[in-house]
Formats: C-alpha cells, structure tokens, sequence
C-alpha cells in the first residue's frame, strides 16, 4: 500500500471514530511516528490539528506509550503561552491513541529558514526568549523537551509569535512528580543528530540542560541561516558535537549583541553543568541590549601592533607631520636669527633640540592614544609627555653646552 493510501485510510478511520465532533479537512503533515489532520471542530466552531499514532508503529507498546506520555505532558503546560496546548486525548476504536491540539496557521521554523533564510535580528531573538520561556515552563515541571529544533517550533502568522511543540520524545526526569519511568532504552539514540546534545550522544544523564544545548544550536539557525558547526555527515555533527568549538557567531553576523553571542555560545558549552538555564536565557533576553553598532574612534590593538593601515586610521603620520612642520618653522627662524640678527649659535642647537622633541611627544602621543582607544589624554599621561619633553631637552642641552 501507497504513502498516500496509507494517509488516506488514516484519515478515513479518523473521521469515523471522529465525525460526529470533527470534520476532517485536510493532512497537515507526517513524521516518524505520527499523522497530523487539520480538522474542524463542529460544536465550537474551531480548527484544531489531530495528530495521530501511524499506523506502522501503532502496534509497538513503547511508543504507545511515550504519545500517551507527549498528552499528559503537554496537558500540563498548556496554559502556557508559548506552547501549542492539547485539547483532549484520547484512542480510536482501534486502540490508536490521538491529540486533540490547538491549530497553529503557519509554518514550521525550519520552512521559514529553508525558504527565505537568517531571520531578522529582533524577530529572531523573540523567537529565542518564546522558546526558552517554554523551556523554562517544562523544566519547572521535570520535563526535557530532547527534541528543540526548527521544525519544533511553529511559527502562527496571525499572531505573529513562536510557539514550541512536539514533546513526544520528552524524558520525564527521575525528580518529577510525573511517570519517572524512562521509555527510551539505554543504547538506543532518539532524535536528529544535527540536533542532539553531546551528553545524548554519549549516553549519559540528560537533563533539561540538553534542551539549552538545542536552544544555542536553534539561535545559531534564526541568526545566521546556518549551524554552528561545519558538519555534513551524521558522523561530522556526532564528531562537532562532541569535540569543535561553535563558530564565532559575531564573525558570522556582526550586528548580534555581544551579550546575546556569549549566551548562545555558553549555551553550547560541552560540559551541562557550565550552561545557563532556561529561566536565565528568558531574563538575559528581556533585557534591552545594547545594539552592535560600529565601533566609533579608535579601537584598540592588541599588544600595540599595528599596520600601516592602522596608523593611517589612527591619524598618526598627520599629528607627527604637523609636529614636524612646527619644528622647521621653530628651527628656520632660529636660524634666521643667528644669520641675521647674530642671535648666539646655542639659540639654534637648543631649537633643534626642541623640534625633535615636539615630534617625539606628537609620535609617541598619537601611538598610544591610537593602540588604547583614547581620546583625550588623563593629566597624569600630559605630565608623562612633559616628563618626556624635558627629559630629552635636558640630556640634549647638556650635550649642546659641552
């Protein structure tokens, strides 16, 4: 039988067991182990998605379970308002569990990505605090999403706002007041391993810090189109995970706020323990940030190296020129005076002394201010310059009289 034969008696058993409270409209989608239906509910008036067990894996009692588990998880979150909440659960004649859930009009994150690229800076930051308010909602409750990713989180474009979905493969952490009883055996990887953490890829304890992982790898998505890591194969992304540092997402995307790539970037820490939590994301993003503007003036050069570049930028050749030109200036009239005037020779070999000192102070000056991204010199910095001054004109004045 046929995909879509396949699809087409789902639904017809769904509008059987369903008819009389739902019109059946249309397939809205299918995964690895579930059928969504966009259906009408007729005393309401409303649309609603059903998403039902498929058929391959309705048998299997693991996995009736872990979707009897998504309900009763789901269900306790859904007064929140960044998660796509359930209206019912129930089972087929059949023995098929279904959702009942709130119909989102829109597309997944990951459509949108695919099909026009890196979001808008603040679009996707509220996208970012959406997701990590949910996050924080489901952690509260000891349960761990395992699964963030753009095609989790559904986009509603009448309201324009982000809501998080699909907790069918959430693990119910052990202090929860929920089922603490694991359905996923020990061995066995669940989930896309462009997406997964590096404690899931090694098998040990994962905790809601596996879904801060997923959150850095969903803000690397949103804000420049492209992952974190250069991987192409499963065994490059198991490898990147494991082993590679993130890419530098400033490089990537200059007009991020520095605080925003330190937070992705730490949520992408390797170690669990060295990641913000979600309720710390939440905050950290409902500050205001400060924009990622160009850097005005000079910046700052590490260990006072610079190119030629550099030193045009920092205006040095233009100071030293001019301290140059008052020192020719000082020194021809100098030498005019002696010529002319018969002013004493000393008057000269003293001005001469001078002028390269007045190039040394502009040179030396316009070098550090440049190397430290100062603007204007402290008193402390003129007396240093005056001490430099003098004690050129001294050693020199006492080579000049001898």
């Amino acid at each position: 039988m046929t995909e879509s034969a396949e699809s087409a008696d789902a639904a017809g058993a769904l509008a059987r067991d369903l008819g009389g409270e739902f019109q059946i409209l249309r397939l809205l989608g299918t995964g690895a182990t579930s059928e969504v239906h966009l259906a009408r509910e007729r005393a309401l008036g409303r649309l609603v998605a059903i998403k039902v067990l498929s058929g391959e894996v309705g048998g299997d009692d693991v996995v009736r379970r872990r979707f009897q588990r998504e309900a009763r998880a789901v269900a306790s979150l859904s007064e929140h308002p960044d998660i796509v909440g359930i209206h019912r659960f129930g089972q087929l004649s059949d023995g098929t569990p279904y959702l009942v859930m709130r119909y989102v009009q829109g597309r997944t994150l990951e459509q949108r990505l695919r099909a026009e690229g890196r979001l808008p800076l603040e679009h996707a930051l509220n996208v970012l605090r959406s997701v990590a308010s949910a996050l924080a909602a489901a952690h509260a409750k000891g349960i761990v999403h395992r699964d963030v990713r753009p095609g989790n989180v559904l986009w509603d474009d009448e309201e324009g706002k982000a809501y998080l979905t699909d907790f069918g493969i959430a693990a119910i952490l052990e202090t929860s007041a929920m089922e603490s009883a694991r359905l996923t055996a020990v061995g066995v990887t669940v989930g896309d391993p462009r997406y997964m953490s590096p404690e899931q890829l090694d098998d040990r304890d994962v905790t809601g810090q596996a879904d801060i992982y997923g959150l850095g790898l969903l803000g690397y998505e949103l804000l420049t189109g492209e992952g974190p890591f250069d991987a192409r194969s499963k065994a490059d992304w198991i490898r990147a995970h494991l082993t590679q540092d993130p890419k530098d997402l400033k490089a990537l995307r200059p007009d991020v706020p520095a605080e925003v790539a330190d937070l992705l970037r730490r949520c992408l820490a390797k170690q669990a323990e060295h990641r913000p939590r979600a309720s710390d994301v939440v905050r950290l993003l409902s500050r205001p940030l400060a924009p990622a503007a160009p850097p005005r003036g000079p910046v700052a050069v590490d260990d006072g190296e610079m190119d030629l570049a550099e030193l045009i930028k920092r205006r040095v050749p233009q100071l030293v020129a001019l301290a140059i030109t008052a020192g020719v200036t000082l020194i021809g009239l100098a030498g005019a005076g002696v010529e002319f005037y018969g002013l004493p020779r000393l008057g000269l070999d003293l001005t001469i002394v001078f002028a390269v000192a007045l190039v040394l102070v502009a040179l030396v000056g316009s070098w550090y201010h440049g190397a430290a991204g100062r603007q204007k010199a402290t008193p402390v910095e003129w007396l240093m310059y005056a001490a430099i001054a003098t004690v050129w004109l001294g050693v020199s004045a006492v080579l000049v009289l001898r």
